[in-house]
């Protein structure tokens, strides 16, 4: 999945007129003019859709999906819009531009990375689905695999409500760059008993917070292979907060992800075409098969 655009905020985001985009009505006009404004359905549209609204007696976005002028992923993601989630505008440098869903969610990446979500919340069937477990695997897939770990965690608290983030890649810390956070304290500090406080920095998307690597000692990066994060992370207890772990691995590592994600409810793997061993990926997968881990897919970056 390559990213090709960065941020591409429609005009009326823009700063000078109230800064994020915040909809407040839930009537159809708005869930329509919402459509428009950020890409997903032309003007030319929308009396075509309240036509056949009006004569089936549905939802104006039941009625777009029906017609298959949108998805069900859209469709959700505009009525997360229409309930009060705020884009951020062009040009916030609260966050790189690289993480795209904060800014344009008619993006074709937001869209692939909405897609990701929906195959790991298929998967994940069993979980809570206000609190689940999951996370995003890069077998040798660099940068490309923290940007949609980045994306896909925006996604997620814009769509499912309030999210935390959590960068296990001790080695290559690249989340706290993406959320412009600084990363004093992190799950090193955490893991090592070291935190007063939970190390939990809020971004700037609404609902979102980050746990960043921290700064990790071989000690505290021994202590991942230790035992499941979800055990871990059941004991920061946070309720009502799904969490989205991003963990990394190289060429040459031997990493038992099984035992460290054992509980959680769905994975998703990433990988680069030409660099990431089919070898490694086989024996990955099996790992997590062999710990009952639902394997939601394989992205290609």
């Amino acid at each position: 999945m390559r990213l090709r655009s960065t941020a591409g905020a429609p005009a009326h985001m823009m700063p000078g007129g109230g800064g994020a985009l915040r909809p407040r009505g839930r009537d159809h006009q708005s869930f329509a003019k919402l459509a428009v404004d950020n890409g997903f359905l032309a003007e030319s549209d929308v009396n075509r859709v309240d036509a056949h609204a009006r004569s089936q007696g549905l939802p104006f976005h039941e009625a777009a999906v029906d017609l298959g002028l949108l998805d069900d992923d859209a469709a959700g993601l505009l009525a997360a819009l229409q309930g009060g989630f705020a884009l951020l505008p062009d040009g916030d440098e609260r966050i790189d531009p690289l993480v795209v869903a904060a800014f344009d969610p008619a993006s074709p990446y937001a869209a692939k990375v909405r897609t990701v979500r929906a195959k790991m919340r298929a998967a994940a069937k069993s979980g809570d689905p206000s609190s689940l477990r999951l996370a995003v695997l890069s077998i040798d897939a660099g940068d490309e695999a923290a940007i949609m770990a980045a994306n896909l965690a925006v996604v997620l608290a814009q769509m499912d409500g309030p999210t935390m983030l959590i960068d296990v890649d001790m080695g290559t810390p690249r989340l706290d760059r993406l959320f412009r956070v600084a990363n004093k304290a992190g799950l090193a500090e955490q893991l090592m008993g070291s935190a007063a406080l939970l190390p939990a920095a809020r971004t700037a998307i609404d609902g979102l917070w980050l746990m960043t690597a921290g700064r990790a000692s071989g000690s505290a990066t021994s202590l991942i292979t230790r035992g499941p994060l979800a055990e871990t992370a059941n004991g920061w207890g946070l309720r009502d907060t799904s969490m989205l772990f991003y963990l990394a691995e190289r060429k040459g590592e031997q990493t038992p992800f099984g035992s460290i994600l054992a509980g959680f409810d769905a994975a998703v793997i990433v990988a680069r075409r030409g660099d990431t061993a089919i070898a490694d990926m086989r024996r990955i997968i099996d790992d997590l098969d062999r710990q009952g881990v639902p394997i939601a897919g394989t992205v290609i970056a």
